[in-house]
């Protein structure tokens, strides 16, 4: 199943994808995304791709840093704020997408250094 992706307008883009996966890995990342727009760029020493997803974060990089697939890792969590905005555009939901349970998840910054001001 491919998805139809939206035009991230940018004067410096080369092109644009019209459709992926329904979902993408970043290699350096956590958390599995949903992409709402992939960018191809040219203006560097090297081509690469800026990856937009449903939950507003973009990540950029070379094609070999993100990984389009088309069911989420079992073992990996799939972004909560993706999740919400990609079904509320009329998309099927993730477990809907991979015929299985899938785990929907974010990200908590602790901290470290003085743990006696974190609150939940």
């Amino acid at each position: 199943m491919k998805v139809a992706l939206k035009k991230n307008y940018s004067d410096s883009a080369a092109g644009y994808w019209k459709e992926s996966e329904p979902f993408v890995e970043n290699r350096y990342g956590m958390l599995i995304h949903r992409p709402i727009s992939v960018t191809l760029f040219n203006n560097n020493r090297y081509p690469h791709i800026a990856v937009g997803h449903y939950c507003g974060a973009t990540h950029t990089g070379k094609h070999e840093k993100f990984t389009f697939l088309l069911t989420p890792p079992a073992h990996k969590l799939v972004c909560h704020v993706c999740e919400m905005k990609a079904v509320a555009a009329g998309l099927p939901t993730s477990s809907q997408i991979a015929g299985r349970h899938v785990c929907i998840g974010r990200l908590k910054p602790i901290n470290i250094c003085h743990p006696e001001n974190e609150s939940d």
